[in-house]
């Protein structure tokens, strides 16, 4: 199950299961007496001695589904059916009420990684702790101290670049990130703040990601809604409201669930994803979001973080592959029936026999002379070769011997672009859990996260060595020789 909570019974400790389901814990002799209990929204909570526990290989835990009914609940107030648009509009304008109000902090465990079809890869772990001012201020008034930092070098690390491709910006080479169908902002070069910049709730005044955009603003006018459905959180009933974005707002689907508790009108969780369809008819992923609030009994069950995940495809150039659509060599192109004229035309070699439609564009192609841009007047493709002719009555020798040409937008006749390698599919994740609210830490060094990235920030020193831990995810191989031995 991903995401279920998992908290120490009498010590009220808590860590969450990854997107695959996997947690650890700590064999700890003060754990002894106490028991595990396992709760997630949509299941019957599970509660397993600590004893129990096999302290070498993996214990498997199944959670049952405990679902309201088959049927749509009856949603009623005043004898009147509320929409499910209303329902939600109730939750928005609730927020001040049933969040925290007043400042508060909690520490988390961070974790930053990238995935391949089955093994994770550049793991990056981190303990944060939040001094957030409260609900009535902006999210980014909060400041953050990293406890502690690393990188695991237990797991595969790839040199891949930790920048997208971001439109009207350098980041524009073809080594950079591309999320297929959308981008991602940097946050000031910041992975912490990217993550962050997702939480809808928490930034329900501010844009956050498409088309959720400003929850306040624009969600309910973003998206089609379906009948509320009954679910359990423990013994509290959940009103899970399922929706698309509309059609006139994207081509690509859009879609997830909100989860809003129907006495206060309190939003528990939402989930989130987006996928488009391929040329050839295949679902690919674009990115998903899960964010979940709970209520915290000790402060007047406020609604807090308990976690947040989001991750989404990208794909970067195989550096490996050399057998691309490229440029062999290009330089002027001597008429052999006229050997004593000017030449005036650029001959491009390719690798590949060339697409004449694209080919012939004279907008596909610059060429520069010296510092000056030349006028094109023709251009013609003949199988693997190009020949660009350029106007060269004003120019010097010695700016033709500078020439240049660029190209671009050009395909071969498979319809491969011109530079274009063969493309790396991974998966982004960054992913926060919280551990504990509101308990008092001492520092003897404390400094704040600044706006670059987490490996370059200061660690704040606070004498907590074994109270938080670090929830490292199972590797794939663990997970198969677990599974194999029950």
């Amino acid at each position: 199950m991903p995401f279920a909570a998992l908290h120490l019974k009498n010590s009220r400790f808590g860590i969450y299961s990854n997107a695959e389901g996997d947690f650890r814990i700590l064999k700890s002799p003060v754990f002894k007496t106490d028991s595990l209990v396992v709760t997630c929204i949509g299941y019957y909570s599970l509660t397993v001695a600590f004893t129990s526990l096999a302290s070498s290989g993996m214990n498997i835990m199944k959670l049952v589904p405990n679902i309201y009914g088959l049927h749509e609940v009856k949603v009623t107030a005043r004898k009147k059916r509320l929409s499910s648009e209303l329902i939600i509009a109730r939750a928005i304008r609730n927020i001040r009420k049933n969040y925290p109000d007043e400042p508060f902090s909690f520490v988390s465990y961070y974790r930053d990684y990238q995935k391949d079809s089955t093994n994770y890869l550049n793991l990056h772990e981190a303990i944060i702790q939040t001094l957030d001012k409260g609900f009535s201020w902006p999210s980014d008034s909060n400041r953050y101290r990293l406890l502690d930092y690393k990188k695991n070098t237990n797991y595969v690390r790839k040199d891949i670049t930790p920048y997208y491709d971001i439109p009207e910006t350098d980041h524009s080479d073809k080594s950079f990130k591309r999320i297929p169908h959308a981008f991602v902002g940097d946050q000031y070069g910041n992975e912490f703040f990217v993550l962050l910049a997702h939480d809808s709730f928490r930034n329900y005044k501010k844009r956050t990601f498409s088309f959720v955009d400003t929850l306040t603003q624009n969600f309910i006018k973003n998206h089609w809604f379906k009948n509320p459905m009954g679910v359990y959180e423990g013994s509290t009933l959940l009103y899970k409201i399922e929706f698309t974005a509309k059609n006139k707002v994207t081509i690509d689907n859009y879609q997830g669930a909100i989860y809003i508790q129907p006495d206060d009108y309190s939003i528990y969780k939402l989930e989130y994803s987006g996928y488009y369809t391929d040329s050839e008819k295949r679902r690919k992923d674009i990115f998903n979001i899960e964010i979940e609030y709970g209520p915290v009994k000790e402060f007047n069950s406020k609604m807090f973080l308990k976690y947040i995940s989001f991750n989404n495809t990208f794909t970067i150039p195989d550096t490996t592959d050399n057998n691309f659509f490229k440029i062999l060599k290009s330089g002027w192109w001597q008429n052999k029936m006229k050997p004593e004229e000017r030449p005036s035309t650029i001959l491009v070699e390719c690798n590949r026999k060339i697409d004449p439609a694209s080919g012939n564009k004279l907008e596909n192609y610059i060429v520069n002379l010296g510092k000056t841009q030349a006028k094109i007047t023709h251009v013609k493709v003949d199988g693997s070769n190009i020949f660009v002719t350029v106007k060269i009555a004003n120019f010097w020798t010695s700016q033709l011997d500078s020439a240049f040409i660029s190209v671009k937008n050009i395909k071969d006749i498979s319809g491969k672009f011109i530079n274009e390698r063969r493309a790396l599919e991974y998966r982004q994740f960054r992913e926060l859990f919280v551990q504990e609210y509101n308990k008092p830490l001492e520092f003897q060094d404390s400094c704040f996260i600044e706006a670059m990235p987490l490996e370059k920030n200061c660690i704040s020193s606070s004498g907590i060595s074994g109270r938080y831990w670090m929830n490292t995810p199972l590797k794939a191989e663990q997970k198969v020789d677990d599974r194999e031995k029950h």
